[in-house]
């Protein structure tokens, strides 16, 4: 049953990870949307400076959620069992 409650766990694990870095992808094109910029990898290429903010919030925003979904995991494996 323990292995059955790890499984659930990482499913939810890979599919809230996956679709929240998404969700805010999809969150930051619509915000600099018509606007001109490249993204290399981490960095941006442009000479706009609200995309080159709105990256960085947006970049901050997935770090946080990241660090946020590393926590929650720590915290739902070590109440199992």
């Amino acid at each position: 049953m323990i292995a059955v409650t790890y499984a659930a766990i990482a499913v939810f694990f890979v599919v809230a990870g996956l679709g929240g870095i998404m969700f805010l992808d999809h969150k930051f094109s619509l915000a600099v949307e018509g606007r001109n910029y490249s993204i290399k990898g981490r960095r941006i290429v442009t000479d706009d400076p609200y995309v080159r903010n709105t990256h960085r919030k947006f970049y901050a925003l997935r770090v946080a959620y990241s660090i946020f979904l590393l926590a929650l995991l720590f915290w739902m494996v070590s109440h199992v069992g």
